[in-house]
């Protein structure tokens, strides 16, 4: 089935799905959360819970701004609900996973007030050019490392 013709609800929730089991296939133990939560995933690392938000995006688009020429994946991650209507508190979940669909790929990251509201990921294997120290690319945030920055703070 194309994602073109799936609802943003049912991407939602296959995003939820495909995290989970990225978690437990990696050796985490991870559940979905019930309706209702700030957080969407609970992943369980040696008895310390961390609460995730799962957000995904279809495909990689042509990124905004003169000098972001080119592809990548954009999410905004500080909004909640439809249309974007609430912000998150910098206290409602620790992760955020970020999910390209189309490639099935996600990136972890930790949840902090420094955060913007959208990041910009470009997709795995992307070159980028010798000045472009900020760029990221998707594949480059495992839940280990995102794990290992949470449990140092």
């Amino acid at each position: 089935m194309s994602t073109a013709i799936l609802s943003d609800l049912e991407i939602g929730k296959a995003a939820e799905h495909l995290v989970v089991a990225d978690l437990i296939l990696s050796g985490h133990r991870a559940y979905l959360t019930d309706q209702g939560l700030p957080y969407d995933v609970v992943i369980d690392c040696a008895g310390t819970l961390y609460r995730l938000q799962v957000k995904a995006t279809r495909a990689a688009k042509r990124l905004p701004g003169r000098n972001a020429l080119g592809m990548g994946y954009l999410f905004h991650v500080r909004r909640a609900g439809k249309g974007g209507r609430r912000q998150y508190a910098d206290n409602e979940f620790d992760i955020i996973a970020l999910v390209a669909m189309d490639i099935r790929v996600i990136a972890y990251l930790p949840f902090y007030d420094s955060v913007l509201q959208t990041i910009h990921l470009r997709p795995p294997g992307y070159q980028h050019h010798a000045r472009a120290e900020r760029r990221r690319n998707i594949d480059q945030f495992p839940i280990e490392t995102t794990i290992a920055v949470l449990a140092g703070k």
